[in-house]
């Protein structure tokens, strides 16, 4: 029998939110079918049943209590920004003071894919003004036709979908705190060209090892 689907997990001194496992990518190096929905010991597969803010909350409060974290991350196996108005409902709980014990001033981050605006059909970060303090973009190239390769959209985002990525970057830089472009290390990544794009969108950059392929236990 498989162990409770977790909510909140956490990974090094961060707590990390499994908000939905729908994801809008089917990257090719992603991990959750090769670890079979597990991370390092905590089972991610949220079986359709994704949680409220509420709890989520319940959750986090309850792991704060027990030992306090540095902050909050949405990240999970699946795109955070396809439940947009929960993940933000908890930022704004947080913001207000509300999920005490967790201080209204947690740093709160988003690791995302970068489609969210392609999803929703609108520019979503002014939403996210003050709610999150950075935001991790999974660009992985420079190039729009390995960025298919690599990330492998599913057919309403493939076309403009690379460009709705830098898109994204660039609404983050003008309105939130600390924005990362992303790149999993791949030889046939041209490196300096993504750094390069990156600093052009206004982003820093994180290089992000491969992941085993074993499960991570």
């Amino acid at each position: 029998m498989a162990p409770t689907p977790k909510i909140v997990y956490r990974y090094r001194d961060a707590l990390y939110v499994n908000l939905t496992n729908s994801c809008p990518t089917a990257c090719v190096f992603c991990v959750k079918n090769s670890w079979k929905m597990d991370y390092r010991g905590s089972n991610l597969n949220l079986g359709g049943a994704e949680p409220s803010p509420a709890e989520v909350l319940g959750g986090a409060k309850a792991e704060w209590a027990a030992s306090p974290f540095s902050e909050l991350v949405f990240c999970g196996y699946g795109e955070p920004t396809m439940r947009l108005e929960a993940m933000l409902t908890c930022a704004r709980i947080v913001r207000s003071g509300r999920a005490a014990p967790i201080p209204q001033n947690l740093r709160i981050r988003l690791n995302t894919n970068g489609l969210a605006n392609a999803v929703w059909g609108r520019n979503v970060v002014p939403e996210m003004k003050g709610l999150i303090d950075s935001v991790h973009v999974s660009l992985n190239t420079a190039d729009p036709g390995q960025w298919l390769e690599r990330m492998r959209p599913l057919e309403p985002w493939r076309a403009g979908g690379f460009e709705k990525v830098k898109e994204f970057i660039r609404e983050s830089v003008m309105l939130l705190p600390e924005v990362v472009a992303t790149a999993v290390e791949a030889p046939e990544v041209d490196m300096p060209k993504f750094r390069e794009l990156a600093g052009a969108l206004g982003a820093e950059v994180r290089i992000r090892p491969v992941l085993e392929e074993e499960a991570g236990l």
